[in-house]
């Protein structure tokens, strides 16, 4: 037993700790993130106290898995090369082991959490569709997607007695069955025993993971996939234009590349209506009352969900603003990048303008898809007070002294961010109880007022620093 624990803690360390620390910093921040979204939602929810501590639970368990899939799996899936196969002939019955062990603790464990047993059988598709997409399975994201609209798709597709049938206990009771003999099949694939099948697939696989790669520090990705393409076709037009202005706070925001414009958000933002959209069309066809109870418990749940896409709309200028040192350093040298004395003022107007813009589109997207889908007015307002904490947290890791090593997000940052959302969060339940009104109202006038206080401070200090570009060199 102690040499199994040793090897855990050797493959752990190699497979996350000391490949890339940058990546693990993130996937904390992130989970944390995830996890003090869920104690939001428990505290400010109308639960008791038992149904309280089980939404924790399945938010703490969430954030491991989200640790676990984005630090660990990449790590383990180049760990188990043929090489290492020789040499070290233990470690891939240790990776299944861990992986099998991990998923046998938090797939029960979030079902639980959740309150319903029902969703257990979602939960592992989730965790299984995920953990294959991150080790560069092709076909993963296709089964995500069927597997996430399979319940409305069975409301809308099947006569309602098969529906009924296929959504029944019998239906669960068979799908829970199933989700043992897919997990073997998946540890299987995450780690095979090699051959010439496996050598064949390696380097595509390989290329696939490194797209997830976390790092602050890893080189600047190279955006691909059909949604990417389409934005990118705007920013190309956006940067024609722009160019022909030669504005140069606009040509800052250009120095941290198509990531970090506001372009590459339309793909999201349109999605999101589209789903709003295509929930009314589904609503009102004829098949519109079989799916309009999943549809209300869906969206019941969604809130936490949706704000997530809000406190990380900030996160990507941080990471650029360490990508694209190069390019920095380059239009300093240019006439295009203005006067050095003014550089800070230009990119903190830029930065503040864009990412507030996007705040207001995205809560706007997310109320929008919402009500689309017939909720009602305390949901809205609850979606609302969601989106308003997010903004404000996301706004935390916005402005700050990016010449040296703490601008943007770090984990000093990120647990202030979430001390605070805590604290606005128990203010509004205090404030709501004492004068008899609605939390959620409190919490978009708190979270609000505490934006612009952090901005103003933000503002001050970021103009009080050394010019940001090129970042982090006086680190």
């Amino acid at each position: 037993m102690n040499a199994a624990l040793r090897d855990f803690r050797v493959i752990w360390r190699a497979a996350a700790l000391q490949r890339q620390p940058g990546t693990l910093r993130t996937s904390y921040l992130v989970g944390g993130a995830v996890a003090a979204c869920g104690i939001i939602v428990a505290v400010l929810g109308d639960l008791n106290v038992v149904q309280a501590l089980r939404l924790t639970m399945a938010a703490a368990l969430m954030a491991l898995t989200f640790i676990w899939t984005f630090a660990f799996v990449p790590g383990s899936v180049r760990m188990n090369s043929p090489i290492n196969a020789l040499l070290l002939p233990r470690q891939r019955r240790r990776l299944r082991q861990m992986t099998a062990a991990y998923w046998l603790v938090a797939m029960p464990g979030i079902a639980y959490g959740l309150g319903d047993w029902a969703v257990l059988p979602i939960v592992a598709l989730g965790m299984l569709g995920v953990a294959l997409l991150i080790a560069g399975n092709k076909y993963a994201s296709y089964l995500l997607m069927l597997g996430g609209n399979a319940p409305w798709l069975v409301h809308t597709m099947l006569p309602p007695a098969w529906a009924e049938r296929m959504t029944g206990d019998t239906a669960f009771l068979v799908m829970d069955i199933l989700i043992l003999p897919a997990a073997a099949w998946s540890l299987r694939w995450l780690y095979p025993a090699g051959g010439g099948a496996y050598l064949e697939r390696l380097d595509e696989q390989i290329k696939r993971v490194g797209h997830f790669d976390l790092s602050r520090d890893a080189g600047q990705p190279v955006p691909d996939g059909i949604a990417w393409r389409g934005n990118l076709s705007v920013y190309r037009v956006a940067v024609y234009w722009e160019r022909l202005r030669a504005d140069p706070g606009t040509m800052l925001m250009h120095a941290l590349g198509p990531m970090a414009h506001w372009t590459a958000w339309i793909g999201g933002i349109a999605v999101i209506l589209l789903l709003g959209v295509g929930g009314r069309i589904v609503l009102r066809s004829p098949y519109g009352a079989a799916v309009e109870s999943f549809a209300g418990g869906l969206v019941g749940a969604a809130p936490a969900l949706l704000a997530l896409v809000i406190l990380f709309s900030t996160a990507q200028y941080g990471q650029q603003m360490r990508r694209t040192r190069g390019e920095q350093a380059l239009l300093r040298l240019t006439p295009l990048a203005g006067n050095g004395a003014l550089l800070n003022r230009r990119l903190a107007t830029r930065l503040l303008r864009q990412a507030l813009s996007i705040w207001v589109l995205l809560t706007v997207a997310v109320t929008s898809a919402a009500y689309s889908f017939g909720t009602g007015p305390d949901a809205l307002l609850r979606q609302l007070g969601l989106c308003c904490l997010a903004g404000q947290v996301a706004m935390m890791g916005l402005l700050g002294d990016y010449s040296g090593a703490h601008g943007g997000w770090n984990v000093a940052l990120g647990l202030r961010a979430g001390a605070y959302a805590l604290v606005q969060g128990l203010a509004a339940v205090g404030l709501g109880k004492l004068t008899g009104t609605a939390v959620w109202p409190w919490l978009i006038a708190i979270s609000l007022a505490v934006c612009v206080v952090q901005l103003r401070l933000a503002w001050r200090r970021m103009l009080a620093a050394p010019p940001a570009f090129p970042a982090g060199r006086m680190a």
